[in-house]
């Protein structure tokens, strides 16, 4: 039974030595550590390129969602402006539009103008 008090407290000083060493640095000059080197730099860059590319997703889904945005607010502006057009080339507009000028509807049809190459010829 005496060995129960022992075994505790050689694992309270193991923890307090292996905290110790956490906290002062010194676990990084040890040789496993050392050795591991190359592959914390590798699990590091592999880290660092994952938060690169969750910026770079999260800047994806911004620019998408501002472009949809701008999709549908030209999509509307678009169904105004035919609406708009369509109104304006109506024929009770137009005819408003050209008493407003001070003109007059044609009521009769065009006439066809013929002409000759010699009397063109002459005015000149």
């Amino acid at each position: 039974m005496t060995n129960a008090p022992e075994e505790g407290s050689r694992k309270g000083r193991r923890l307090s030595r292996a905290i110790t060493g956490v906290l002062n640095g010194e676990f990084l000059t040890r040789e496993e550590v050392i050795r591991h080197i190359p592959f914390l730099l590798y699990v590091c860059s592999f880290f660092v390129i994952s938060i690169a590319l969750g910026y770079s997703f999260d800047n994806t889904e911004r620019e998408k969602a501002r472009l949809s945005t701008k999709l549908k607010e030209m999509n509307a502006e678009y169904k105004t402006l035919k609406t708009e057009l369509e109104t304006n080339k109506q024929l009770s507009t137009v005819s408003r539009r050209i008493e407003a000028l001070g003109l007059e509807e044609a009521t009769a049809p065009p006439a066809i103008i013929e002409y000759r190459k010699e009397d063109l010829e002459k005015q000149r």
